[in-house]
């Protein structure tokens, strides 16, 4: 088993003061009577719950929930978007049905979902001592790791290039299989991401690839590497999914690169297609996307809505998403020897999201999708 000590990730989340209307004291037992006991028995007087979350994962950390506490929690998959949609018309309907949210989408969340009352976020005390001051507001559970991968049955010297800005030569045109953009928010923040927090690493990458300095009329170097590979014609699919079986197919020549969730290994392990991470990709291998607990300002059942979110956070709870590569925030969880992609080995080349700028992605994702729908044509 492998400790997972974030610290050496020099992860930026966190330090973000957050606002509502509803705030998180208002709901169940305060922090000032708050014990984990107590929490227990509070929430076993209440209603069932049902929690969310972007992985079929869920559906299994809600059976082990019930099993430990006697609290019944039904879990369901949804994607990140639609998670969005179901908190805000739920509260604006108030007719809440979902009480607990594992949202990928920090951006959102804490410049829309958190700050108009939909829903609230929450630490619980006792966890302090495990995990970074830096998860606690808002309450990230985890950080979920996509990665550039290629087939590693054809390329068996290791990954065929050593730089973002290859992914837009000729030589990869019509060869990149990513998830549709437009279906996926958390590319669109990182890409703003990369270019208010990382841009001189994409200018440097720029240059050490090409041998000379970025000229660009664009407004940084990460747009002109947008603009690029959106005009080198990558393949899009409505998932990750997807992509997997398009970069590891046995048979192929020329097998393409992609971008994905460290989750997909253990679909490739398991349906027989070959992959693996492009270790040493410059400027990054790939993006940390933290997912942060959200309770539904209106749940009906506050107490067991807390108590799965102290659940979430712990090594325990989160265990059936370690093996999908998922890093938890506490420190005293461990990776298991399992898991399929090896990417806990390489977690420092991630790119990793600065909370204290996700206000800016926010407000800019409408630009980068007309930006990418306009070089993408």
């Amino acid at each position: 088993m492998k400790t997972m000590i974030l610290a050496t990730t020099a992860l930026a989340l966190g330090g973000v003061l957050l606002s509502s209307t509803v705030n998180a004291q208002d709901l169940g037992i305060s922090d000032s009577d708050y014990s984990l006991d107590a929490l227990i028995e509070a929430a076993r007087q209440e209603e069932p719950i049902t929690v969310i979350d972007a992985t079929g994962k869920i559906v299994t950390m809600a059976e082990n929930f019930t099993e430990k506490y006697g609290v019944q929690a039904t879990g369901v998959k949804m994607s990140a978007s639609e998670q969005e949609q179901v908190i805000t018309r739920e509260a604006q309907s108030n007719n809440v049905r979902t009480d607990v949210f594992n949202m990928s989408n920090l951006p959102s969340v804490t410049s829309q979902i958190l700050p108009q009352g939909f829903g609230v976020s929450w630490f619980p005390p006792d966890l302090a001592d495990e995990v970074p001051e830096n998860y606690r507001n808002p309450a990230i559970t985890s950080l979920n790791p996509w990665v550039w991968a290629y087939n590693d049955a054809v390329y068996t010297d290791g990954c065929p290039i050593d730089n973002m800005w290859a992914l837009t030569e000729p030589d990869w045109k019509g060869r990149v299989a990513i998830p549709d953009p437009l279906l996926r928010n958390e590319t669109m923040f990182w890409f703003n991401q990369l270019a208010t927090n990382s841009d001189d690493k994409m200018a440097e990458a720029y240059e050490a690839y090409f041998g000379e300095p970025l000229d660009t009329d664009e407004a940084s170097a990460t747009a002109e590497w947008v603009k690029r590979l959106a005009a080198n014609q990558p393949v899009v699919t409505k998932g990750d999914s997807d992509v997997g079986p398009i970069i590891g197919a046995p048979g192929q020549e020329k097998p393409f690169m992609g971008l994905l969730s460290a989750a997909i290994f253990r679909h490739a392990d398991r349906d027989g297609y070959s992959m693996g991470i492009c270790e040493g990709l410059k400027p990054f291998i790939g993006q940390l996307t933290p997912r942060v607990a959200v309770i539904a300002a209106g749940t009906d059942s506050p107490n067991a809505a807390k108590l799965f979110v102290h659940y979430m956070m712990t090594g325990e709870g989160m265990a059936p998403q370690l093996s999908d590569g998922k890093i938890s925030t506490n420190e005293n969880a461990v990776m298991p020897e399992d898991e399929h992609s090896g990417v806990f080995d390489v977690r420092d080349q991630l790119h990793v999201t600065d909370s204290a700028t996700t206000a800016d992605d926010f407000a800019k994702l409408q630009d980068w999708q007309d930006f990418w729908i306009v070089n993408n044509r």
